[in-house]
């Protein structure tokens, strides 16, 4: 189909104006331009679309993250009884929906917005950071199911970011910020209740310190301490004077008591001790027995596990000297024998007799370590020794090749050598010694020693385990037969300590004839006599000494005692007003921290429900089927207006047919 201009167009009739409205005019304009239309409709459609998609495609992506907050309604009541009440409920009737658009509407709030870019700063971009531009970008609404408008006790707040971080941390700081900004706004006690309690804990406070003040001043300037203490002082010395008059009126007597009580007494204690005295020695002399019995048994148990303890110790000790002893002339051998490989022929004759000297040491050595018991016994000889041709010792019917010495232990004290057997040896230096003998000598004596140590150290080792085990200890349990003597003197001597002897029955027969007691009684009853008779007479004595000044001192006391009572009463009325002052200042201290913890005690109105986590996908700013849909409406609006435009001004169609062209 092909699209030509008009070339020329009839003009539009004139309108009639009647009363009907033929539409047939207006289809038949539209029937005739109906390419215009569809042209326009088309190109109005295409430029939206192009419109959108540019736009979708330049425009930064916008996330939107969302936030939940929950009405819960929570009351606290506070009282210093002991008693701590938390109820929660909301309000009832028409209220509910009031408070809720309240609160939905506080959403919106210019101090939220400043706290969150304050909270947000680094994180926001610049145009962010402005708080109007922020609230723009915030939106509330309450929560139902479905996502369909409605009323719900939980409010969602949503804000758009172009990172999804910072939409969802600007969504959960406003979150934040708005549950404390409404918690302080309906859960706080408010100020003015606080303030009114202030001012009047101030005016109580100024009236109990104006209460003590007074009182402080009453007290410094009042005498009342003074007259007590002239009181006390004015009752001493009544209490004084009167109990210088006993004294006065007693001091005689009791002079003359003290006498015949020391004579008494004397008396008394000279029959006492007369009669103690030999059971007293009885039962020194029979406790001191006993206890030497007693020792002798006790001993007796120690001394059997003693023993055996002081043989182990002195036997370790003999093997470790004898280790020692036989590690240093191993040493020496081993020298030795270093000493003749290297010197040869020519160190035969030194290495044969720093040998025959090494076995002299063992054999001193042996002879010393004899057991302490013959030690310590002088009489104690060893055998005769002699050495025979070639070098030979014979000791107790023994031959062994060995110089002719005398020697002793090394380290031993002057005490204990002169204890030690004496060994006379005559060394004769054998003239057939060679090297390959020698040095088999040396061989012989250095495995001998090796053997000995290994000896020693197994003997060590199990007299170590020994004593460790407690194995060697015999009678452990070892007790003295209870039959024994010393047991049955114990036993026969044991009761005589609660018996009397033979000195006890002498003193209790001499004490039944004494009359020390009985004197004794007889100057106590005269004492008494003569001391009741002094003293009633004494005191019926109308001239009684001090009596004019005690009376004199009586009046004065009655005297200071009204002062005092006087005193008393206006210090009464002070105090009285000072702990009314006190009380009230108290009450309302109180009333003021029962207000201050019930804000502390976080009443809340509303609760942070969730927080908003980033979104993974960007909000749909303009949907393309939509958008396409609107421009193609707006499209074929403005087709026809186009359509009747050039009708009205008489413009021929600017597509035509072929056929309408011919």
């Amino acid at each position: 189909m092909s699209v030509n201009p008009a070339q020329g167009s009839k003009p539009i009739e004139a309108w009639e104006a009647d009363d009907e409205i033929d539409l047939r005019k207006y289809l038949d304009i539209l029937i005739k331009r109906w390419r215009e239309i569809l042209f326009f409709t088309f190109l109005v459609t295409v430029i939206g679309a192009l419109g959108v998609f540019a736009y979708r495609l330049f425009l930064a992506p916008v996330y939107e993250a969302r936030a939940s907050v929950a009405i819960v309604r929570t009351q606290t009541e506070v009282n210093f009884d002991e008693r701590f009440t938390t109820s929660s409920g909301q309000p009832v009737g028409g209220d509910i929906n009031s408070r809720r658009s309240a609160l939905l509407g506080l959403v919106y709030s210019g101090s939220i917005a400043e706290r969150v870019v304050a909270d947000l700063h680094g994180q926001l971009s610049e145009r962010e950071r402005d708080p109007a531009y922020l609230l723009r970008q915030i939106n509330a609404e309450l929560a139902t199911q479905n996502n369909r408008t409605g009323q719900s006790d939980l409010i969602w707040i949503s804000a758009r970011a172009k990172s999804p971080t910072v939409a969802a941390a600007i969504a959960n700081a406003w979150a934040q910020h708005y549950v404390q900004e409404v918690n302080r706004i309906y859960g706080q006690v408010p100020d003015e209740m606080i303030a009114s309690v202030q001012n009047e804990l101030d005016q109580a406070q100024a009236n109990y310190t104006q209460a003590q003040r007074a009182l402080e001043q009453f007290l410094a300037e009042s005498p009342l301490n003074t007259l007590r203490r002239e009181m006390e002082e004015t009752q001493q010395a009544i209490d004084a004077l009167q109990t210088a008059n006993s004294t006065a009126l007693s001091s005689y007597v009791e002079e003359v008591l003290n006498s015949y009580r020391r004579i008494v007494s004397t008396y008394l204690n000279a029959q006492t001790d007369a009669q103690l005295f030999g059971f007293t020695r009885e039962q020194e002399g029979r406790r001191q027995l006993l206890d030497a019995y007693m020792r002798a048994y006790n001993g007796a148990l120690v001394d059997a596990f003693d023993t055996q303890r002081q043989r182990d110790v002195r036997l370790l000790r003999l093997y470790y000297d004898q280790w020692l002893q036989t590690t240093a002339a191993l040493s020496t051998a081993r020298s030795l024998q270093a000493g003749l490989q290297q010197g040869g022929e020519g160190a035969v004759d030194s290495v044969a007799a720093a040998l025959q000297l090494l076995k002299v040491q063992l054999v001193s050595t042996m002879m010393g370590d004899v057991p302490s018991m013959q030690r310590n016994n002088p009489d104690l000889t060893a055998p005769p020794a002699t050495l025979t041709a070639g070098g030979v010792l014979a000791v107790s019917g023994e031959a062994i090749m060995l110089p002719s010495v005398q020697m002793s232990p090394s380290g031993a004290s002057s005490e204990t050598v002169s204890r030690q057997p004496l060994l006379q040896l005559t060394l004769n230096f054998p003239s057939d010694v060679t090297l390959a003998g020698l040095n088999a000598d040396l061989e012989g004596t250095i495995q001998a020693l090796e053997q000995q140590l290994t000896r020693l150290e197994a003997e060590i080792d199990a007299l170590n385990q020994a004593l460790l085990s407690g194995e060697r200890f015999n009678h452990l349990d070892a007790q003295i037969p209870d039959q024994s003597e010393l047991v049955n003197a114990i036993r026969a001597r044991y009761p005589t300590i609660f018996e009397r002897g033979v000195f006890s029955e002498v003193g209790e027969g001499a004490s039944r004839d004494a009359t020390l007691g009985s004197d004794g009684r007889a100057q106590a009853e005269e004492l008494l006599k003569l001391a009741g008779a002094e003293t009633a007479s004494l005191a019926m004595r109308p001239d009684a000494p001090m009596q004019e000044s005690i009376a004199l001192l009586e009046s004065r006391l009655q005297q200071l005692q009204a002062q005092v009572e006087a005193e008393q009463a206006a210090y009464r009325q002070i105090v009285q007003r000072r702990d009314l002052a006190w009380d009230a200042l108290k009450a309302l201290s109180t009333k003021q921290a029962e207000l201050r913890l019930e804000r502390a005690a976080a009443n809340t109105e509303v609760r942070l429900g969730a927080l908003a986590i980033p979104p993974d996908e960007p909000v749909q700013t303009a949907s393309a089927p939509v958008s396409i849909a609107l421009a193609a409406m707006v499209g074929l609006m403005l087709a026809i207006f186009l359509a009747f435009l050039f009708e009205y001004l008489g413009r021929p169609p600017l597509f035509v047919s072929a056929s309408q062209a011919m």
